[in-house]
């Protein structure tokens, strides 16, 4: 057993010989304790921002729309010189699956 454990097995033993009851602390003291400490930490500028976040969502959405502009901007003329045989292939298969 390594000294931690057995300064550990201590405490533990000591804490339960206790026989008085811990007393509950006053209500809203938790909160207070954490906006105090809260309000002590430092303010973290890094990196991962959540401006940054979001002006990245908007840059990445601006390149979908201009990527997908030309797929939208089609008409009914297929660019594909292939298209014709393609439907004509399609058109000719079975699609129905019951014997």
């Amino acid at each position: 057993m390594n000294p931690i454990d057995d300064q550990l097995n201590r405490l533990f033993r000591a804490a339960r010989q206790v026989e008085r009851p811990v007393a509950a602390p006053p209500y809203g003291w938790d909160t207070r304790i954490m906006a105090t400490w809260r309000a002590q930490r430092p303010v973290e500028t890094g990196l991962w921002d959540m401006a940054l976040l979001v002006r990245g969502l908007v840059v990445a959405i601006v390149i979908m729309g201009i990527s997908f502009w030309p797929i939208l901007n089609t008409h009914t003329t297929p660019t594909d010189p292939y298209a014709d045989y393609l439907q004509l292939a399609d058109s000719t298969l079975s699609s129905d699956v019951t014997p």
